[in-house]
């Protein structure tokens, strides 16, 4: 495949400390036969990406931070465009989406270079839009769940955020796995969406106090932070398990901590996993999954949908539309 150049949307290097999002012409990336070309469709967004560059959390695998500029939007669906020699299982023309590594270029452009461990199939009858949306949020809830809390059938999980684009997956799956599901929000809206999705409770922390009204639970599941996941640790009895994903790993929790209250802990990362996905698109498409998607933009416009992105309340994935 001839060398070419490609659109893309990067975090920009800084103008007076400001890590801006840009769209242009940028090379595309090699073939190489141990991995995929994805022809991208869509792309799920991660508002905190441009963050994680001010706060040096753009790492290689030797720790050293990556150079700017950096392609975005890590979780992609599309068609394969070109397969390597020494790979299997996909050929040029199949529809795929997954999970780039997040120390490599991203897939927020025309063309993704995508390793073997990163990629699935996508089923007829699931859209890339939705399908994008699936490899981080679904993928990390799938992963706290079921990975680190070992989240089993008629017991109680207590899931801070539940309508955000990691919650409201992860009430779903519990729900799906035969578990009582209870969720904390902000706002009337919010309550509705998680009651919708299958929570029994959903609880309004600006009314209530989750400690006052989400009764006995076996798991606690945090994407929030802060005081929710603070409070968390004394309101979990003994044998029970708490997940989170906030913060960065020097706030992962203490081990000494939850021995002394007779509990276990885990901070994690989501990581790429292609049997997993294929798990979780499997129930999109039985309708047993269903995807909240906040706002579309085409690539040009990603600019835009980080701008816009702090303005207004968000329901569910904000996804860039690469190709028709």
């Amino acid at each position: 495949m001839p060398e070419q150049s490609m659109q893309a949307a990067w975090i920009a290097d800084p103008i007076g400390g400001d890590f801006s999002i840009r769209v242009g012409d940028t090379k595309a990336p090699a073939p190489r036969d141990d991995g995929f070309l994805v022809a991208v469709e869509a792309v799920g967004l991660t508002f905190a990406e441009p963050t994680w560059a001010t706060n040096g959390t753009l790492p290689l695998p030797d720790g050293s931070k990556r150079p700017l500029p950096v392609i975005i939007g890590h979780e992609f669906a599309g068609r394969v465009a070109f397969a390597g020699a020494n790979t299997s299982g996909f050929a040029v023309g199949d529809p795929v989406f997954g999970l780039i590594d997040f120390w490599r270029n991203g897939a927020a452009a025309e063309l993704a270079s995508v390793l073997p461990g990163e990629i699935a199939r996508m089923p007829d009858g699931v859209t890339s839009v939705d399908a994008c949306t699936l490899p981080i949020g679904a993928l990390t809830a799938w992963q706290a769940l079921f990975d680190h809390a070992r989240l089993a059938k008629g017991e109680t999980v207590l899931i801070h955020g539940g309508a955000g684009a990691v919650g409201a997956f992860a009430i779903q799956i519990a729900r799906d796995a035969g578990a009582r599901v209870v969720a904390t929000v902000k706002g009337k809206d919010a309550v509705s969406l998680c009651l919708a999705l299958g929570a029994e409770h959903a609880i309004d922390t600006d009314v209530e106090r989750f400690e006052d009204v989400a009764g006995a639970v076996d798991v606690v599941f945090d994407t929030v932070g802060h005081d929710l996941l603070e409070r968390s640790w004394a309101f979990l009895p003994r044998g029970g398990r708490l997940v989170t994903i906030s913060g960065e790993a020097e706030d992962a929790p203490s081990p000494e901590r939850a021995a002394a209250l007779g509990i276990e802990a885990y901070w994690f990362i989501v990581k790429p996993d292609p049997g997993q996905l294929g798990q979780i698109v499997a129930m999109v498409a039985d309708g047993r999954i269903v995807v909240q998607i906040d706002r579309e933009y085409p690539l040009s416009e990603a600019p835009r949908a980080f701008m816009e992105a702090n303005d207004r309340p968000r329901r569910g994935k904000t996804v860039l539309v690469v190709r028709e």
